[in-house]
């Protein structure tokens, strides 16, 4: 499901910012990027409340937590190196990166030294492999 991903987020690329939005070619920001792309991958992302209110647990509720970062992976970021996560991308090839950049919308940056300090946590797409009804609703009964 990576490589679904990451093509998915390329055809976010250009994307501009506007906070609280998620519309491919209209308006996104870096959660919007994410619940773009679950949504692509025909999965069920929690709610923008829920994003936006705590990464980490939103992230637990429809991915799985990986050790390191590979193409394809949602990694989340905190301002300062071990803070609280407070952006997301998702990781490319060639040590880059595809997030939402303030000032240019969505872009592919180098995954440089600055960015991996940041680095707080690095999840997977669940298992393509899984029934489709449980894709996105990971730990409900």
């Amino acid at each position: 499901m990576r490589t679904e991903a990451m093509r998915l987020a390329r055809d976010w690329l250009g994307t501009p910012y506007v906070e609280g939005a998620s519309q491919r070619g209209v308006a996104t920001d870096c959660v919007g990027l994410i619940e773009g792309v679950a949504r692509d991958l025909g999965l069920i992302a929690p709610s923008r409340t829920t994003l936006k209110r705590d990464l980490v647990a939103a992230a637990n509720l429809f991915l799985e937590p990986s050790e390191a970062p590979s193409p394809g992976c949602v990694i989340l970021f905190a301002q300062s190196p071990g803070g609280v996560p407070v952006h997301a991308g998702l990781m490319g090839e060639a040590g880059r990166f595809i997030h939402a950049h303030w000032t240019a919308g969505i872009v592919e940056n180098r995954y440089g030294n600055w960015f991996k300090a940041r680095t707080t946590h690095v999840f997977d797409w669940p298992d393509s492999n899984a029934p489709a009804q449980t894709l996105g609703q990971k730990g409900r009964s």
